[in-house]
C-alpha cells in the first residue's frame, strides 16, 4: 500500500488511535524510497530540527518528514510505501523528542529573585534560540541561523548554561566571604 492508498483509508477508518499506536511501534526503515535513512538526526540543521518540531497533523508528519530528510515532492511521497513513510516517521518523531529534551537540558532553574523579577515571561520558544544564536554568534541575519547544525545550537546553549550556573556559585562565595 502507498501513502496515497494509506491517507484514502485513513480518511474513512473509525480506529485511527489503535493505528497511530501500532504505527509508532514500528521499527525505522533502512530505505524509503531510494532514499537511505540516516542513524540519527544529528546532522540536521537547526532550521530543518524546528520544521520537524513544527508538524502538527498525520498528513504533515508524513510529507514534512519526508521534504525535510530527502527533498522529496508530495507526489513523490504519495507513491511511496506506507509503511515505510510511517514508520520513518515515527522514528522521526522520536528523535525529535531526544532532542528537544536536550535542549531542555540546558534550561538553568531561575533564582527566586529573577522569578520575582518576571523571567518567566521571557519565554520565546524556538524563536528565541534562533535569536539567542544569531546574538551570540554575531550573525544578523537568522536565515543564516537555520542553516548551521542544530548540534553548534545545543553546544553554545549548554555552555552558556554551565557559565550561568557556574557565576550564581561564585557570587555566592564573594557574598559568603564579604560577609566575614
Amino acid at each position: 500500500m502507498n501513502v496515497k492508498e494509506f491517507l484514502v483509508l485513513g480518511s474513512v477508518a473509525t480506529n485511527t488511535a489503535e493505528v497511530v499506536e501500532r504505527m509508532k511501534k514500528l521499527p525505522p526503515p533502512k530505505y524509503v524510497g531510494k532514499y537511505k535513512v540516516p542513524e540519527s538526526l544529528n546532522d540536521l540543521t537547526i532550521g530543518e530540527l524546528l520544521s520537524l518540531q513544527g508538524m502538527s497533523e498525520v498528513k504533515d508528519c508524513l510529507f514534512v518528514v519526508c521534504r525535510v530528510l530527502f527533498g522529496m515532492n508530495e507526489s513523490d511521497v504519495l507513491a511511496t510505501s506506507a509503511e515505510d513513510v510511517i514508520a520513518l516517521s515515527a522514528w522521526v518523531a522520536k528523535e525529535v523528542e531526544r532532542i528537544s529534551k536536550l535542549f531542555m537540558s540546558t534550561s538553568v532553574p531561575p533564582t527566586d529573585e529573577e522569578r520575582q523579577a518576571g523571567v518567566g515571561d521571557l519565554n520565546f520558544g524556538m524563536f528565541g534560540i534562533l535569536d539567542y544564536f544569531a546574538l551570540r554568534m554575531g550573525i544578523t541575519n537568522h536565515e543564516e541561523v537555520e542553516r548551521v547544525p542544530w548540534v553548534r545550537v545545543y553546544k553554545c546553549m549548554e555552555m552558556d548554561a554551565e557559565k550561568t550556573k557556574y557565576e550564581r556559585r561564585l557570587r555566592k562565595v564573594i557574598q559568603e566571604r564579604s560577609k566575614k
